[in-house]
């Protein structure tokens, strides 16, 4: 199966295409610097008012699941309107989402049914926000820079999310759920001020193919047509099935990461391996930023990943020598977001000049929704594959506490360690079937 050759459009040589996009990331980032504090702060207030766990995970669940469901209608609309406009139209309708339950906040009118509307329309128009930065990046940036150009994008969002729980925690105890309202609010306004500079010229040249204005295709059609690309490009369809499977396997790497720390130390212990984890984010875009351009992307991407799984095999020998596990622990989590953030670079880079910028819309959407997929999935099924099947097992006379605990120990943590060397085995798996299927 061979790869796909090259086909999507390059962006202009002159100097504006890079303000371009340098300004649209700063818009993005700071839109999305509000965003992920007014979910934040929901979250804690809504779990202060009702002392509901489950409430808690209900608003986490609104923020990501209609931006996620949505992703293929969004994209009919990015292929057939002005995109620079469908940004701009994004920010506008998750502000008045923020400014409306400000509103209501303030009238001591804001209750958990007002907020799960709000947020999870908000999240349909943050998906707007989302796919239109996709699929304009290709547009503003030449092809060869794009991986370059991943790593500023990689970087601002890893400096907006170390800062998201410090700031929402500070504007909580400081002025309250309203003052981050206000934040939000002026984040948006902000990104549409700095948006309104180039959106004209954006809107001029947005990759989009002029005949789909004039077609009579209904939304239905559109939507299906993102899928039936795919079925009929096997590289790209084999693609989106092993990262399928890679952010699965990576999914309950991270929502495990937590309940093994604490299974045998501290929240500060916890705290150090989570800072680790987005210091190696930072490294991995700085790392991105200085390469100019990847030949063999299939093939950068499969190595990669062959030494995340390597990685992930060799987590379960974490307990061997207990004094330094925190220290080891900090090592693998900083090696695996360094690393993954390149994986997640290339890969998106790889879609952007694979298929045409006329189609992007429609086909990077379903490859967002199936991708994406499988992180809920992972968050459903880590915490009972770790608490009824894994950590039993190598607990005092588990099933593998004879064998297995032998190498590895048993006891709190093992049995999570030990299923991050089955995540790797699965990494490792597919890396050599896709690899062998791409040649």
């Amino acid at each position: 199966m061979s790869q796909p050759t090259n086909t999507v459009m390059e962006g202009p040589d002159s100097g504006y295409s890079n303000l371009a996009y340098f300004m649209m990331l700063a818009a993005t980032l700071i839109s999305l610097l509000g965003t992920l504090m007014t979910d934040f702060a929901l979250g804690q207030w809504v779990y202060k008012q009702t002392n509901s766990a489950t409430a808690y995970g209900i608003i986490g669940f609104a923020a990501l699941a209609p931006q996620l469901f949505f992703t293929p209608l969004v994209g009919t609309f990015l292929d057939r309107f002005p995109r620079g406009s469908i940004m701009i139209a994004g920010h506008v309708g998750a502000g008045l989402c923020s400014l409306i339950m400000m509103f209501l906040y303030s009238k001591e009118m804001l209750g958990f049914e007002w907020i799960l509307v709000f947020v999870s329309i908000g999240s349909v128009f943050n998906s707007f926000i989302s796919q239109s930065f996709m699929v304009l990046v290709p547009v503003l940036v030449k092809k060869e820079k794009l991986i370059k150009y991943q790593g500023f994008s990689q970087g601002g969002l890893g400096i907006v999310e170390l800062s998201v729980p410090a700031l929402a925690a500070f504007f909580l105890v400081t002025i309250g759920l309203k003052g981050v309202f206000i934040f939000d609010v002026v984040s948006f306004v902000s990104a549409i001020f700095i948006l309104s500079f180039i959106v004209t010229k954006i809107n001029r040249n947005d990759g989009r193919s002029e005949s789909l204005d004039g077609e009579k295709v209904s939304v239905l059609q559109q939507v299906k047509f993102g899928f039936k690309y795919l079925m009929g490009h096997q590289y790209l369809l084999s693609l989106l099935i092993f990262m399928g499977v890679v952010n699965f396997s990576i999914g309950i790497v991270h929502v495990l990461l937590t309940p093994l720390v604490l299974s045998f130390s501290t929240v500060v212990e916890l705290g150090t391996v989570l800072t680790a984890a987005g210091i190696g984010t930072l490294m991995g875009s700085f790392v991105l930023m200085l390469l100019s351009d990847v030949k063999d992307k299939n093939a950068f991407l499969c190595w990669i990943l062959f030494f995340i799984g390597i990685i992930l095999v060799n987590a379960s020998l974490i307990f061997v020598n207990q004094s330094i596990t925190v220290w080891v622990l900090m090592v693998i989590a900083l090696m695996m977001t360094l690393l993954f953030v390149m994986v997640e670079s290339v890969n998106q880079v790889i879609w952007q000049t694979s298929v045409p910028s006329e189609l992007q819309g429609r086909v990077l959407s379903v490859q967002t929704l199936v991708t994406q997929m499988s992180l809920p999935l992972a968050f459903l099924v880590a915490g009972p594959m770790a608490d009824f099947v894994f950590e039993p097992m190598l607990n005092e006379g588990g099933l593998l506490a004879s064998n297995v605990g032998e190498i590895i120990g048993i006891g709190p943590g093992r049995g999570i360690a030990f299923l991050y060397s089955v995540c790797g085995l699965m990494i490792i798996l597919s890396v050599a079937i896709f690899y062998k299927k791409s040649k």
